[in-house]
């Protein structure tokens, strides 16, 4: 230590341990004073008797030169110094008060947190965080779940001391709560990160002395660069949680990731989702009374036996076991970390929700559903009808399974003079025209095609005159009818299966057609006999639309009505859709198709009636439930569920994160901080000092004169003569 012109300074060792190579100074003299006196002694029986005789000090047992040993081991202390690498800073520097960390707390309050004894871990978790912050600290508490936000930004901690920071944190995360959005933990990693590592600009210090060189104060911690940023996530970290976000993520150098995990003690959870319709349950028959349900179990599950039922009047805070007043359950087997597609009875009129019962978590076993009363709708036929099944249009169409949970369709066989006025398409959605019609009853047609409805103009015979005349007054068009030429089975070989129900030789045939032309660009060709003449023809006017087939589908005509097509056909044409459930059914913070308005309400499922006036106003929807949007005379009733992933609450495995580059590790305290900012002072000092060098110069000059003043010693001294007797 000395006093400088700047303050005191001291010295200080980079690598200490090689300073211990000095002590090889004293291992000569140690080993010269060993050699004094002898260690081994040999008794024989003649000379037992004699006393012993200690040998006498010589010239040769002596330190003759102190110069050349100081010179000598000086030279050693100076080069285990120089190894040592020894640096001088001023005291100010060697004690520095503990660094400010920069620290993001991100609390997880996605839907999966409300398992129970998570979101209690949760807040045991963020005071321990808490109790190891230091006073040069900067915090910010972040919670997230499909969206991050910030409940204690760094601005505010720094206006505040340490009891101040950990009060205002302790209550932030008070006034928080597992919401029932799904967690986005890819985002919320990306926004922390970028809030971690944005460092404000700092006071600069002066790195300058008077004289132009760099002075020992300047070497601060602001001019050794800033200091690692720290993200702490308390999360249970579930496999639903979405990270896919991080791979366009650009994860900074000096930032850390710390996981504090929490855990249920209970892992059982399974969930149950239900399916749109598939194409073959529409060709199925009874396709409308039944619904498909895929039922998945969490692969850490220690159950595999469920049961799903049709419940109504369903709460989100009752348990699953206690739901009532629904449907008998239906018993199903999943193993851990399967799925299984079951097929249930669809809904009953006033069901709210399916209901899942046999895991230890409720918080996703509630699967809400809209089942409004059936929709009484028509489908108008006008057609001449006929005794015999193979030839009428009629008798294959009212086998169509129209009854729909939704919808209850009739098929009611029409008379001109039941037409007074054009149909409401909402109540009549199809009519289909197989026979002439007179003028007032085509112009009704007509302008219910322009309010919106569809007609089918079907030609099943040779005998189309009169359904063409409609046609033609209903587009204000001049189609021309005639019939086609069909080869038959004239061979004596195939005379036998000359009959049209034995001659097909593909999946659908049609025997006759007729063939239309005149056809201007307004019409469009939906389907083409293999002659190429067109099968079906649309042409819109209005909102609504006319088709015109030019041929039936009885067994007379062709193998339509016979297939597995007529009825996936019959169901387009009236824009039904059986079996499916979701229809109604949207997710927690999506947008759902209703526009605002200074008069439209949203209702939540506690019967609270809030505005609608702007898409911000969605924020109303905040759980699952029955929600009902009014506005006028207008009134939507749908459902609102939690999202699929959340249910997947299986732990994720921390290798995830790093495949996207994310630095996985335990948060550095202040007092490692300190060391190794302490460190890396030290070590910019001492490559600027470089002592080192001139510790070795030093050296080499010491041993330079010691190897001189031997050499002279050596010519000086007499050679002493030895004698010995006998």
């Amino acid at each position: 230590t000395y006093q400088g012109e700047r303050g005191k300074h001291v010295m200080s060792l980079l690598a200490p341990l090689y300073f211990l190579g000095a002590l090889a100074v004293g291992l000569p003299i140690l080993f010269h004073l060993i050699r004094r006196q002898p260690k081994g002694q040999v008794e024989f029986s003649s000379l037992m008797f004699l006393r012993p005789t200690p040998p006498r000090l010589t010239r040769r047992s002596r330190l003759d030169n102190w110069l050349l040993l100081l010179l000598r081991g000086l030279a050693l202390m100076l080069l285990a110094a120089a190894f040592a690498r020894p640096f001088v800073r001023s005291v100010a520097l060697s004690d520095p008060e503990l660094p400010g960390r920069r620290i993001v707390m991100m609390v997880d309050t996605s839907a999966s947190m409300q398992r129970t004894g998570l979101w209690e871990q949760a807040l045991t978790q963020s005071s321990e965080v808490l109790g190891e912050l230091q006073p040069a600290d900067s915090l910010a508490v972040i919670t997230f779940d499909s969206e991050p936000r910030i409940g204690l930004s760094f601005e505010q901690s720094r206006q505040q001391d340490l009891q101040q920071v950990r009060a205002a944190a302790q209550q932030v995360l008070r006034d928080s709560k597992p919401s029932w959005h799904h967690t986005d933990l890819g985002r919320a990693i990306s926004f922390a990160g970028d809030l971690a590592v944005t460092q404000e600009p700092e006071q600069k210090t002066e790195a300058e002395g008077d004289d132009g060189e760099d002075s020992l104060e300047s070497l601060t911690p602001a001019a050794i660069g800033p200091l690692p940023a720290h993200l702490i996530v308390i999360t249970d970290l579930q496999s639903g949680a979405e990270i896919e976000s991080l791979q366009s993520y650009a994860w900074p150098k000096e930032l850390r990731l710390e996981v504090r995990r929490v855990a249920p003690s209970k892992r059982t959870n399974a969930s149950a989702q239900i399916l749109m319709a598939a194409a073959e349950d529409v060709e199925e028959d009874n396709a409308g009374d039944r619904v498909r349900v895929r039922v998945a179990n969490a692969s850490d599950s220690e159950a595999s036996r469920f049961s799903l039922a049709w419940t109504g009047d369903a709460k989100l805070d009752a348990p699953a076991s206690g739901a009532s007043g629904g449907s008998q359950a239906f018993e199903t087997q999943v193993p851990p970390g399967q799925t299984r597609v079951v097929r249930m009875s669809v809904a009953p009129p006033g069901t709210q929700a399916l209901t899942l019962r046999g895991d230890e978590h409720s918080f996703d076993n509630l699967r809400y559903v809209v089942t409004p009363e059936p929709i009484a709708m028509q489908v108008w036929y006008f057609g001449n009808e006929t005794a015999e099944p193979r030839e009428s249009l009629l008798y294959y169409l009212q086998r169509v399974p129209l009854q729909t949970f939704s919808q209850q369709v009739s098929i009611q066989t029409m008379q001109e003079a039941a037409i007074t006025s054009p149909p409401n398409p909402r109540e009549v959605p199809l009519v289909i025209v197989s026979r002439q019609l007179q003028a007032d009853a085509t112009l009704m047609l007509r302008q219910y095609i322009e309010l919106g409805g569809r007609v089918l103009a079907v030609l099943p015979d040779s005998d189309a005159t009169g359904i063409t005349q409609a046609i033609n007054s209903m587009a204000a068009s001049q189609i021309e009818v005639a019939e086609a030429e069909v080869d038959d089975f004239a061979s004596r070989l195939f005379r036998a299966m000359a009959d049209p129900q034995f001659n097909d030789f593909s999946k659908i045939r049609f025997w006759s057609h007729r063939r239309l032309s005149n056809l201007d660009d307004s019409w469009r060709v939906l389907a083409r006999f293999d002659d190429g003449d067109p099968a079906i023809l649309e042409r819109t006017i209005g909102q609504g639309e006319l088709l015109v087939m030019a041929t039936g589908w009885q067994p007379q005509a062709g193998q339509l009505a016979l297939s597995t097509k007529f009825i996936p056909l019959v169901y387009s044409l009236l824009n039904l859709s059986p079996g499916d459930q979701q229809v109604n059914d949207y997710i927690i913070g999506e947008a759902i198709p209703f526009p605002p308005s200074a008069t439209a309400t949203l209702t939540s499922p506690s019967g609270m009636e809030s505005e609608f006036r702007s898409a911000s106003d969605i924020d109303v929807i905040s759980q699952p439930g029955i929600y009902t949007f009014r506005d006028g005379d207008q009134t939507r009733s749908f459902a609102v569920n939690l999202r699929d992933s959340e249910s997947r609450t299986d732990p994720m495995d921390e290798g995830d994160l790093e495949r996207f580059g994310i630095v996985i590790g335990k948060t550095i305290s202040a007092e490692q901080t300190l060391e190794n900012q302490r460190q890396l002072r030290d070590r910019e000092l001492e490559s600027q000092q470089k002592l080192w060098q001139w510790l070795l110069v030093v050296a080499l000059v010491i041993l330079g004169v010691e190897t001189l003043l031997s050499g002279l010693w050596s010519r000086r001294q007499p050679v002493e003569s030895v004698s010995a007797s006998v």
